[in-house]
């Protein structure tokens, strides 16, 4: 059985309890992998580690074609793996082969490309006199450290969509995914680290008592984005409302389906098949 490992300051070490967790394959019901369970000192020593990485500009203030150059590499390393990564999407997630190879997969990876060439377009200073007497200044520059937390219906897709805007924007990142389907994010955290992101710019943790808030409320965090439930939005809010921290949430219901009097019923109950189980559920 696989096992996994957190990516942490540049490095791939377990949790600092030492704790591991099964994973379980929803097509069997079995274990088929192992991973760490992160603890609230896991989090300390990434958002530590993500914090260092943003202050002291080893990826913030690298130019922006070398922050695309970077990413650009670690889209073309995952796609070199794609095969791999679909096998993972389909074990951990229940996704069919097909469709984590020939669509979430790929989409995620082109997403990267995308966020790896708008990284060249986010630099500059724009001004103009919009009021008499006024001059108005745009500066754009990164937030700090990112603490992003994803959900289990589409891992490895949300995973890019959480690291890739951040990162090529200059941000840091603490990625957690989700406690059901880790894998395919673990994965990408190997391949970050080959493809020459510098230690502590990005670190992925794993679900744990605690993480969760902790990384709500941790003072070094400067922004925290979830995807997930109404009521985990809830907790991650309060959280972060100490440290006024800027807060982005994506909650609720995955798959709503409104069906109307007139509806081609044959229509809808396949859409409803095709919806549900592209959604996992």
């Amino acid at each position: 059985m696989s096992e996994y490992k957190l990516l942490i300051n540049g490095e791939l070490v377990s949790s600092s309890s030492g704790k591991t967790v099964d994973d379980i394959g929803p097509a069997s019901g079995q274990p088929i992998a192992q991973v760490p369970e992160s603890s609230v000192e896991d989090v300390n020593r990434a958002v530590a580690a993500a914090r260092e990485a943003f202050d002291d500009g080893r990826w913030s203030s690298l130019p922006h074609s070398a922050r695309a150059a970077t990413l650009e590499k670690l889209a073309s390393l995952l796609e070199a793996h794609t095969g791999e990564l679909a096998e993972l999407e389909s074990q951990d997630a229940g996704k069919p082969i097909k469709l984590a190879r020939d669509s979430d997969v790929p989409f995620a990876i082109d997403n990267l490309h995308f966020f790896a060439s708008a990284a060249r377009h986010l630099a500059g200073i724009a001004s103009s006199e919009y009021t008499g007497g006024h001059t108005s200044i745009i500066r754009r520059e990164p937030i700090g450290v990112v603490a992003s937390l994803a959900p289990w219906n589409y891992p490895f897709m949300m995973a890019a969509w959480k690291i890739g805007p951040a990162l090529a924007a200059g941000n840091t990142v603490v990625l957690k995914p989700s406690v059901e389907t880790p894998l395919s994010t673990l994965k990408l955290g190997e391949l970050a680290l080959e493809a020459g992101i510098p230690a502590g710019v990005l670190n992925i943790i794993t679900s744990g008592a605690g993480v969760a808030q902790a990384l709500g409320s941790h003072r070094d965090v400067s922004m925290v984005s979830v995807t997930g439930s109404t009521e985990s939005g809830k907790h991650i809010m309060r959280a972060a409302a100490d440290t006024i921290k800027h807060v982005h949430l994506e909650l609720g219901g995955k798959a709503p389906f409104i069906v109307y009097e007139d509806a081609d019923i044959e229509a809808a109950a396949n859409g409803a098949v095709v919806g549900g189980y592209v959604n996992c559920g």
